[in-house]
């Protein structure tokens, strides 16, 4: 074999390799007006899993998991009132809200962007809790990476967040982001 196609070819699995690409995105209706395009592979959680992995009093409106259980995305409806012209002002509350829940966080990305015409909230960030309570079952350091987006409907607050561990980020960080662009929203 000629030592230029050992080079090609060499070259090739080397970037083969280091190469995953955005997984098959398959179209999910979360609600009558919302969809969103998640990773073939993800499921609908049980009601177990949510609980083991979300300690909040009211469930999620969606949750789905990789086939792993690496990595999720969950869509919320709250309560909370707000309009889209009140974005720029709920982004910082938002912001304030997640930096209360973490001992640690950097945002990658805070803003208002567009996506498929409608105006979202956007927060990305690496976060770390440090359990150091003694009687903790879980005790060290959990880091998170999330990309979440906010938008208003019917005057209410709209969640959706993908979330994995830091260490796994390389891999869905790209993931995350073409998921959450692929969220439309039909009528107000």
């Amino acid at each position: 074999m000629g030592f230029q196609l050992k080079i090609f070819l060499f070259v090739l699995t080397v970037w083969g390799v280091g190469f995953q690409g955005i997984p098959k995105l398959k179209k999910t209706k979360l609600t009558d007006q919302i969809t969103v395009s998640l990773p073939d592979d993800f499921h609908p959680m049980t009601d177990d899993e949510i609980a083991a992995k979300y300690f909040v009093s009211r469930k999620p409106t969606a949750s789905f998991s990789s086939a792993d259980r690496v990595a999720d995305f969950s869509f919320n409806q709250t309560t909370t009132p707000g309009r889209q012209q009140d974005l720029a002002m709920l982004k910082d509350f938002f912001k304030s809200g997640i930096r209360s829940n973490f001992t640690k966080v950097d945002f990658i990305q805070e803003g208002v962007v567009q996506i498929n015409e409608r105006d979202f909230i956007v927060l990305e960030y690496t976060a770390e809790l440090r359990d150091e309570d003694p009687n903790s079952a879980n005790k060290g350091i959990t880091r998170q990476y999330s990309y979440i987006v906010y938008t208003t409907i019917r005057n209410k607050v709209n969640v959706m967040a993908f979330n994995c561990p830091v260490q796994v980020r390389e891999h869905w960080q790209p993931i995350a982001k073409e998921v959450m662009n692929s969220i439309k929203i039909s009528g107000k």
